[in-house]
């Protein structure tokens, strides 16, 4: 018959976790009709010599809901061999919206997900293709997908759409949360893969207001699990943040009967070593049969940012006052405030009155200012300070490192850049995570804080680090966790294995090389933005439904993805 596309000579890791063995992969519209033994000729070939020929990864945790707009190929996830995303995590999303909520929309994607809002504006542009959930995939599958697509749909879009600014400010009505259940449905309805929503004290909007999901009493969201059950099928994401919330994991599957993954379950949340009673939680209950999995992540939770947007000090009660302000003229008015810095010098000193009431829990307090004194400045315009300790330049200043924070912003104009390692930083702890078989590894976030993170890359530093250098799981267990079990999790049956019958979504890697590039800073967002990426090592070729996809930065000839729609819509 002859083949599209044979791969030959390489190793297969099918996504199973079974053993690699040596074969060939016949590729004939879109999907994959020889493993193993693939005799007929093709029209392109891939010599596999070397390599290990994997399914396509599935990451399950991303924020492209908006980039896929206008960057449809979903850079830089595809580079690092992912082949379908999933959208819409934490609660966040672009649909549904209404007209008049678009710059709510966007300016809660600002704040909490730390997206540039002039790229926003200038890349989605002002006349959305869309108002309700079904529109906007109608939307997607328009597009000119690089990769799959499936998406959840979002707590803080649906019930903004409800309540309007109100959103932000209170619990709903039975009537408007009636209306919510019934945007969920029909959201469902039209292939959503799930619902999503948050409760994280990070997730702080605009005006320093919590996120909408944050103001939903829990019965809400059991009504809208009903809805999701009563679909026959997906899952619901729920961000609780540092703070598990067993009880709450096990009612929403109870009314629900579908599959529930919260977020997330990192090294540090509550302390040194705290992360071990957190497994032994999420086994117990995996153990007793009920489908609730913990989203862990791979690499450290590592930030740069500057004082234009200063994520790391949402959860700082003392920094109450710079959320609030509405632009940045008003911030640099904050951040000169000698009353506003001693508040923040005493918050850094110890346990006080800003802790209990805000965080309520001192471990993370003493979590939070750990890590400001970890900052490093990573950007300045002298180059005489980059890389050098805030804590160490303050000693050597004879200034208290607060004020030489502030003021090192101030005469940037706010671009001065600061790194901190916030969770997920202590190797070994990060160890038993990633050798726990029940944890979902996950937590790219790619298209999400662009400008102050880049972890759109940790597959390939899971096989790079993980595997191959430290040697904590088997290559084939990295490669079921990145393809099989999210895809099982999520709903995706067809994806995440290779197997005669199924699309043709395959990476082709080098086991000896493969890992994530050093992070690097371009400007190549709308409106001129910048973001950080990574380049890929060691990926010879990414192929998303029989079509090889060119070298990273090059735009396809043809589109290769495909919107996938859930049970009924499909």
């Amino acid at each position: 018959m002859g083949y599209d596309l044979k791969i030959v000579g390489g190793d297969i890791v099918d996504g199973s976790g079974a053993p690699r063995r040596r074969g060939d992969i016949g590729i004939k519209d879109g999907k994959v009709v020889a493993l193993g033994e693939a005799p007929e000729p093709a029209a392109q070939t891939v010599d596999a010599a070397g390599m290990i020929v994997a399914p396509g990864f599935v990451d399950v945790h991303t924020h492209y809901d908006a980039q896929v707009l206008w960057d449809p190929m979903l850079t830089i996830s595809p580079w690092h061999g992912v082949t379908t995303v999933v959208v819409g995590n934490c609660g966040f999303g672009v649909a549904p919206t209404r007209p008049e909520h678009r710059d709510l929309v966007l300016r809660t994607l600002e704040r909490v997900e730390g997206m540039s809002l002039a790229a926003l504006k200038a890349g989605i542009g002002p006349d959305w293709p869309f108002q309700t959930f079904p529109q906007y995939m109608d939307a997607l599958e328009r597009q000119p997908l690089g990769i799959n697509v499936a998406v959840m749909v979002g707590h803080t879009p649906v019930r903004l759409s409800v309540m309007g600014d109100e959103a932000t400010l209170r619990a709903a009505t039975p009537a408007e949360v009636a209306e919510m259940k019934g945007i969920v449905a029909e959201a469902m309805e039209a292939g959503a893969v799930g619902f999503a929503t948050s409760v994280s004290k990070v997730h702080v909007g605009y005006a320093g207001r919590p996120v909408p999901s944050r103001l939903a009493a829990f019965d809400e969201m059991l009504e809208i699990a009903d809805a999701v059950g009563k679909s026959g099928h997906g899952l619901i994401h729920y961000n609780v943040g540092r703070e598990p919330r067993w009880e709450e994991y096990e009612a929403l599957h109870a009314r629900s009967g579908r599959p529930v993954v919260w977020t997330a379950l990192l090294a540090g949340s509550l302390g040194p070593g705290s992360h071990r009673e957190h497994l032994e939680k999420s086994g117990a209950q995996i153990a007793r049969g009920l489908p609730i999995y913990a989203q862990g992540a791979c690499r450290p939770i590592q930030m740069e940012f500057d004082f234009r947007s200063p994520v790391v000090f949402d959860t700082w009660a003392s920094f109450e006052r710079v959320r609030e302000a509405s632009d940045e003229a008003a911030r640099r008015a904050v951040y000169a405030d000698p009353a506003f810095r001693a508040r923040v010098k005493r918050q850094v000193a110890g346990p006080g009155p800003d802790d209990q009431a805000f965080m309520g829990k001192e471990r993370e307090a003493d979590t939070r200012r750990a890590s400001f004194h970890e900052l490093t400045i990573s950007a300045a315009p002298d180059a005489a300070i980059v890389e050098r300790r805030l804590g160490d330049l303050a000693r050597e200043r004879g200034v208290d490192p607060v004020d030489l924070m502030f003021d090192l912003a101030l005469q940037s104009d706010l671009r001065v850049r600061f790194r901190v390692s916030l969770l997920n930083f202590v190797e070994e702890e990060v160890r038993e995570i990633v050798q726990d078989p029940n944890v979902l590894i996950a937590l790219g976030d790619g298209g999400a804080h662009m400008s102050q993170l880049c972890d759109a890359c940790y597959a390939t530093h899971l096989l790079g680090h993980w595997v191959r250098e430290a040697e904590a799981i088997s290559l084939e267990q990295a490669v079921r966790q990145l393809t099989s079990r999210p895809a099982e999790i999520f709903g995706l049956a067809d994806r995440g294995r290779l197997a005669v019958g199924l699309p043709a979504d395959v990476v082709v890697f080098d086991p000896d090389t493969v890992g994530a590039g050093a992070l690097e800073r371009v400007h190549d967002l709308p409106a001129g933005e910048d973001r950080l990426i990574s380049h890929p090592k060691g990926i010879k070729a990414v192929i998303v439904n029989g079509s090889l996809l060119p070298e990273p930065g090059v735009v396809p000839d043809q589109a290769s993805g495909k919107l996938l729609r859930q049970r009924r819509a499909a």
